[in-house]
């Protein structure tokens, strides 16, 4: 975590001020002892301030919406998926979520919270648990089936087959203020290895 320029610069003058006293104060043979207590104060100024400024970005964070989520196999089937999402904040969070899935390049129209169109309330650093099918939620709905899609597997088109551009928000429970839109996560299915991959 970087220091903000304007914090460099105070803890720079103070730590200066005081060495440049403690130095004048030898050179002119004054009270050196005193001059000493004087550095003593100054540099424990700065500690403080410093302390000060990241105890707030500490407290700060924890207040700061903050979620994140998961595709996980459920062991059922290779084609069902947990879809885990995790709060990292003291707030409770709405999520939000849209698969945008695609067939082939054919998209495919999803309700509920895998359209985007219903959130998930999740508690302060709670974890909350949906899942979908590949076969039942997604192919079923452009008419395509398993057997066919594991028949063509096989072809340079594996990425097109079944592919996931996942958009994951989130805001604060009651406050559409503070919307935060995690970085698209891409993913497609593999038929040939019955495995979801990310496809960064």
């Amino acid at each position: 975590m970087k220091a903000p320029v304007w914090l460099k610069v105070t803890i720079g003058f103070l730590v200066l001020a005081g060495f440049a006293g403690f130095v004048c104060s030898i050179r002119a043979q004054s009270e050196v002892l005193k001059r000493l207590a004087d550095l003593t104060l100054v540099l424990t100024l700065a500690v403080l301030i410093l302390y000060s400024y990241y105890t707030y970005l500490i407290a700060r964070d924890t207040w700061t919406p903050s979620a994140s989520f998961a595709i996980v196999p459920l062991d059922d089937s290779p084609y069902h998926f947990a879809f885990v999402i995790r709060n990292h904040s003291k707030l409770s969070l709405c999520c939000w979520c849209k698969l945008n899935a695609t067939v082939y390049g054919q998209p495919v129209p999803l309700d509920g919270f895998y359209g985007g169109k219903t959130s998930f309330d999740v508690q302060p650093f709670g974890i909350s648990n949906g899942h979908f099918d590949t076969q039942g939620d997604i192919l079923a709905r452009v008419n395509r089936t398993l057997e066919e899609m594991k028949e063509k597997a096989r072809g340079t088109e594996t990425k097109r087959q079944l592919y996931l551009d996942i958009e994951f928000w989130y805001h604060s429970y009651g406050s559409t203020h503070s919307e935060v839109h995690n970085p698209k996560q891409p993913h497609y299915f593999d038929f040939a290895r019955n495995r979801m991959i990310a496809a960064f």
